[in-house]
């Protein structure tokens, strides 16, 4: 396996472009590679063997139930329309907060006619909103998901009515993924009404041959405002991503959140900071990572924009761990596994 990435000039950077001819020739050219292409904050457009799966997509710019106040996406997509990419097989997502469950996008997504066959994968007790919401999609597209469990997604060369032949075809096929839904240190909620009520996780996607971990939203450890190097390590962390690491790694590739931190003893139980991703790096036997959450939504805490990288940086040069392991991409830019 050889780990590389499309990277955009530096003096390029605080504009975003999305390579839409390397995406798009992904399904053409039947490649067994990866393809994974950063789209801001949590989002991510997955290509894996044959599948095209949107993570987390906030691709409007306002996360909030408000189209005039609220965090706001402070970076371009990259791509006018979804008429531009591929059709979606699979929308993934990790919990219901407006930053990572963004009724604009979706929508925008099933306006598109390739994508109307889209399956939505959700944790337990988000169905709801998108038949309430999004009364257009039909119940059967749209699986909810529990911790630890399992999905597994065939492509098939054509539809098959007889049940036999469609199981035998199922089980012959090599054209496989599996996606499972791994548990994360968060919460959930759109208002005040219905806090913690449906569930938050992050995601695994296997083929034959590579594995990929998206962490989702998560902290790893709460902490206060201000606390020693010494200090930190009696505050006790999750023990979720050393069992991901045990049940499902080692990843040939992880999605870490970096931010945000301010302040400690609010965001820290729900938001991992450089010194935690770089734990869960460790923990969850990820052979390289790249870095998300940040340098896209402005929040109205005290962060700044660039954060993450910055202290990801330090962290890094505090443990002898090399840049390539861990690094962060940006906006448009695509990690490819081969």
């Amino acid at each position: 396996m050889t780990f590389s990435f499309v990277a955009q000039e530096k003096n390029k950077r605080l504009k975003v472009n999305v390579d839409l001819k390397k995406i798009n020739s992904y399904n053409e050219d039947n490649t067994n590679d990866v393809q994974l292409t950063w789209l801001g904050h949590s989002a991510f457009l997955l290509q894996m063997n044959g599948f095209n799966i949107l993570i987390d997509p906030l691709l409007h710019k306002r996360a909030s139930p408000l189209k005039f106040v609220g965090p706001y996406r402070c970076k371009d997509r990259g791509f006018k329309s979804f008429a531009e990419l591929p059709a979606i097989d699979v929308i993934l997502i990790t919990h219901n907060h407006y930053d990572h469950l963004d009724r604009p996008t979706i929508k925008e997504i099933f306006r598109e006619k390739k994508n109307k066959k889209c399956q939505i994968i959700c944790p337990m007790g988000i169905k709801k909103w998108f038949r309430r919401k999004l009364l257009r999609i039909p119940s059967r597209q749209i699986h909810e998901a529990d911790w630890w469990d399992d999905f597994e997604l065939t492509r098939l060369p054509t539809e098959f009515k007889d049940k036999d032949l469609l199981e035998k075809a199922v089980a012959t096929s090599k054209d496989k993924i599996v996606l499972s839904c791994v548990p994360c240190q968060h919460n959930s909620g759109r208002s005040i009404f219905d806090q913690n009520k449906t569930l938050w996780c992050g995601w695994v996607a296997k083929d034959q041959k590579y594995s990929i971990y998206h962490a989702g939203d998560t902290g790893y450890r709460s902490t206060p405002n201000k606390i020693t190097e010494e200090d930190l390590e009696k505050y006790p962390y999750c023990p979720a991503f050393k069992q991901i690491g045990e049940v499902h790694g080692p990843f040939d590739l992880a999605c870490i959140p970096v931010g945000p931190v301010y302040p400690a003893s609010i965001i820290s139980p729900d938001h991992a900071n450089a010194n935690d991703a770089v734990n869960i790096h460790i923990d969850c036997q990820s052979k390289h990572s790249v870095a998300m959450h940040w340098g896209t939504v402005e929040y109205l805490g005290l962060d700044n924009i660039k954060y993450g990288p910055e202290e990801l940086h330090k962290e890094l040069e505090k443990r002898s761990i090399q840049s390539e392991e861990f690094h962060e991409i940006y906006i448009g830019e695509m990690v490819i596994l081969e």
